[in-house]
């Protein structure tokens, strides 16, 4: 439903890029169980990345965060069944601080005129982050749903946005199913 990029699992108050402390850049999702289980989204991630590596900074590590017990032995159970060597960290979250505002929904900023209309309808960096129409778009011009254009076009007319936006979006989509 809502994704969001920041810091977490250390110690450190009020943490930031320049001055992260050992917290760890990460992202939180909020998700719908019914929906998508968070069982699914571990086996995303465990399928997303080397976990038989890990980097050398906190600030890059590889790692699972967890809200709760029941997270957490779902992410060690998920983890003990892959069945080889594991690097990847299980980490309690802690505290979550959202980034800077640059650094949310980064692919809309290759889109300015989305991009701009976004800020203004949203009063803060926060409520942008948070915003599941801004999460969506990035999402879909970005590079994690490409695959599925046909539903970015289903959902379009419920984004809210300014018709000119909207039918740029459209032949982008357009374009991308003729490139399928």
């Amino acid at each position: 439903m809502r994704t969001r990029v920041g810091y977490c699992g250390g110690s450190k108050r009020n943490p930031s890029y320049y001055s992260l402390g050992d917290h760890t850049e990460a992202f939180s999702i909020d998700f719908d169980p019914a929906v998508l289980s968070y069982t699914d989204l571990l086996e995303i991630f465990w399928d997303s990345h080397r976990s038989d590596r890990n980097h050398n900074s906190r600030q890059y590590m590889n790692a699972v965060f967890y809200r709760d017990p029941a997270q957490r032995a779902l992410a060690e159970s998920s983890r003990d069944a892959i069945g080889k060597s594991v690097a990847t960290q299980i980490l309690p979250v802690g505290e979550f601080t959202y980034a800077e505002g640059y650094h949310h929904k980064y692919y809309l900023t290759r889109y300015a005129e989305i991009r701009e209309f976004l800020e203004e309808t949203y009063p803060d960096a926060k409520s942008l982050a948070d915003s599941t129409v801004a999460m969506r778009l990035n999402a879909f011009l970005g590079s994690g749903m490409r695959r599925d254009w046909h539903r970015f076009l289903a959902e379009l007319a419920d984004y809210g946005l300014p018709p000119a936006i909207e039918e740029s979006l459209r032949g982008t989509a357009a374009k991308m199913l003729d490139n399928a």
